[in-house]
């Protein structure tokens, strides 16, 4: 079978070349708000941001953070066929602004914010991202109650817009059984926590605006998009990064579709 793959170097706030209802899936991870590595990217263009940040206003700044996701969010569900899935790899973020160390709970808000646009929440995944170093505890080590939690997971939120994808055709019905798993597979992918993942450091060769990518595993996406698409299907990465979902999608047999707006992680 023949695919398509397409790249756009834009951002993805208005996806005109891409049909409402067209997406069978889509399998993306966002810039995380409050994440350092992230701080430009959002502030750039976006004075009010910039100024929350320069002014010690953390959850002000969370908040600008998701609020220009937000357009990027209703273009999904516009493209997503009924039926249709997005599954949302978020990390939460952990931050001291002005002397107060808090949690900015990037899968809440986001997850949230999808409801409110009537897309149906299903169950999320979990998977383990340990990437800190073996001192990695935060605060006073051994004194209660100074030291913190380390974040070593990351949500997978899924979402489905309306009910149950219908296959009606002779065709549509063949593509779906050609689209099988393994009975193996079943079990360890349908389990809303994911051990065997691990998040690494990923360097970038050409540094302009970060010195790392925000890159998922390629396993990630490879098993999201044989879960939850069949042979053939449109794939959809509205924040491309370095091509994770594409590459998966050319692996599974389905067409892609990704926009990336910094040229630098190719």
């Amino acid at each position: 079978m023949k695919t398509q793959h397409h790249f756009y170097f834009c951002t993805a706030e208005s996806m005109t070349h891409v049909s409402s209802e067209s997406v069978a899936l889509i399998v993306t991870s966002p810039p995380y708000p409050m994440v350092r590595m992230w701080d430009e990217m959002f502030a750039r263009g976006r004075t009010e941001i910039a100024d929350a940040l320069a002014n010690d206003r953390g959850a002000a700044a969370f908040e600008l953070m998701h609020q220009a996701l937000d357009p990027i969010w209703r273009e999904c569900l516009r493209v997503l066929m009924p039926g249709g899935i997005a599954c949302i790899n978020i990390g939460d973020a952990v931050r001291t602004v002005n002397g107060d160390f808090r949690l900015y709970p990037n899968h809440a808000r986001v997850l949230h914010r999808l409801s409110a646009l009537g897309l149906s929440p299903l169950p999320a995944i979990l998977w383990r991202k340990a990437t800190n170093a073996p001192n990695k505890f935060m605060g006073s080590g051994m004194m209660p109650p100074g030291a913190y939690v380390t974040l070593e997971h990351e949500y997978i939120l899924i979402f489905r817009k309306g009910g149950k994808r219908d296959f009606k055709s002779p065709e549509q019905k063949r593509m779906r059984r050609e689209s099988a798993y393994f009975w193996e597979e079943r079990n360890n992918w349908f389990s809303d926590v994911w051990t065997d993942l691990r998040g690494t450091v990923q360097k970038m060769t050409a540094p302009k605006t970060r010195h790392r990518s925000g890159a998922f595993p390629f396993e990630l996406p490879y098993r999201l998009i044989h879960m939850l698409s069949v042979k053939g299907d449109v794939v959809l990465d509205p924040f491309l990064g370095t091509g994770t979902t594409t590459a998966a999608a050319m692996a599974a047999g389905r067409n892609s579709i990704g926009y990336e707006q910094d040229a630098s992680n190719f």
